[in-house]
């Protein structure tokens, strides 16, 4: 066997050579964030000269987790913006973020926010980006000529310009900024052609003004867009325009309301307002409306719906004394009954009758749905209370 030896020094000499073989990574745990409130980070910046960089996150967003796990751990990234930014990573549903949440409109995640020392948002994006990706954001935020705050001067300034205005909305929309659609909107009215595969992708992916040209023509042409983007996904478009306009406009009058169900649905529209207003009525406690409009939007719009009916009745019998209207209610009720025979709408029957002062009828009919219930197998204590009551009158 051979035996070699050694120096010290000669072990020293080869393990500081090694070393010099081995690629340098300073950040071998990923980027280091600030342990630091945002106040105190912006002070930060202000002495340093750097944007404030928020990873805004929450504990249950998948993606979130990802750009945890798999971006920030990354050694350029990482080199990079501890280079160029005071970075604050804050839980939006937790103490400081919650205010911060609320102060920057954060709504979707995560959503990365730079800021200057005073705080105004200078660029910001949203949802999960590679390490590529977030140093393209990364340098786009530090360009004081390209960011969304560059951006947002010049547009002030009245450029209108077609190559601006997409670079423009482009950057809104990877922002989750609300403002793309009215912006989609002012870019597609001064287009000619909106049948462009550009313009109907905008249109659907933006558009949310009912009343726009744009909106107006995807009406006008939807059998062009659901060749396109099939049937479902225009139905759906249209459905999320007239709730995000309900939204922004929570204290439209009833009659706005209506107009608007004219607008976005041309043919079934009259038929939708009619339930909107009875839903409305029916919100707001007017029963005096509420009843009126029942009774106007079934005989305009008959309903085959056995289990709409029976509530409608059941509704009657519980809130009205009305001659007329108990008169409709049981209408209702039979023709519930002659579409689907179950013990509850006979009871519900029973009650109109009651109502109705017939008590003698009632009575046969709540023994006939209590019959019934027994022999579905289903809960018939209330049936049961029901009788014992009308027993006791």
């Amino acid at each position: 066997m051979l035996h070699l030896r050694f120096s010290t020094g000669f072990f020293l000499y080869c393990f500081a050579y090694i070393a010099l073989l081995q690629p340098v990574n300073s950040h071998a745990q990923g980027l280091s964030f600030e342990q630091t409130s945002l106040a105190e980070a912006l002070v930060k910046a202000r002495k340093t000269n750097k944007l404030v960089f928020i990873d805004a996150f929450t504990t249950w967003c998948g993606p979130c987790k990802m750009m945890t796990k798999e971006v920030f751990t990354d050694s350029l990234v990482a080199d990079f913006f501890e280079q160029n930014f005071v970075n604050v990573k804050l839980d939006m549903e937790k103490g400081e973020g919650i205010a911060v949440a609320e102060r920057y409109q954060v709504w979707v995640y995560p959503s990365l926010l730079f800021l200057d020392y005073t705080g105004t948002v200078q660029h910001r994006s949203a949802a999960f980006h590679n390490p590529q990706d977030l140093l393209a954001l990364a340098q786009t935020a530090l360009d004081s000529t390209q960011n969304l705050a560059a951006m947002g001067k010049i547009y002030a300034a009245g450029n209108r310009h077609k190559t601006f205005l997409l670079q423009y909305l482009k950057a809104k929309s990877a922002a989750f900024d609300p403002d793309a659609g009215r912006l989609a909107n002012e870019f597609l009215k001064t287009e000619e052609d909106l049948s462009s595969a550009e313009n109907m992708e905008l249109l659907m992916q933006h558009v949310d003004d009912p009343y726009s040209k744009s909106f107006q023509f995807l009406l006008k042409n939807s059998p062009l867009f659901e060749e396109k983007y099939d049937k479902r996904a225009v139905k759906v478009k249209i459905e999320s325009v007239f709730e995000g306009y309900l939204e922004r406009h929570p204290n439209l009058q009833l009659g706005e309301v209506q107009r608007l169900y004219a607008t976005l649905y041309p043919e079934g529209g009259e038929e939708l307002a009619s339930r909107y207003r009875l839903d409305y009525y029916r919100q707001k406690d007017d029963s005096e409306n509420f009843a009126r409009t029942a009774v106007d939007h079934y005989t305009r719009f008959p309903s085959n719906d056995p289990d709409e009916l029976n509530e409608m009745a059941s509704i009657f019998s519980e809130e009205y004394q009305d001659a007329d209207l108990l008169a409709m209610a049981l209408a209702w009720a039979d023709k519930a009954i002659s579409l689907q025979e179950t013990s509850y709408y006979y009871y519900t029957r029973a009650k109109v009758l009651a109502r109705m002062g017939k008590k003698k009828l009632a009575r046969s009919t709540a023994e006939q749905a209590l019959q019934m219930a027994q022999a579905e197998g289903a809960d018939a204590t209330l049936i049961s209370e029901f009788l014992e009551g009308l027993k006791r009158k």
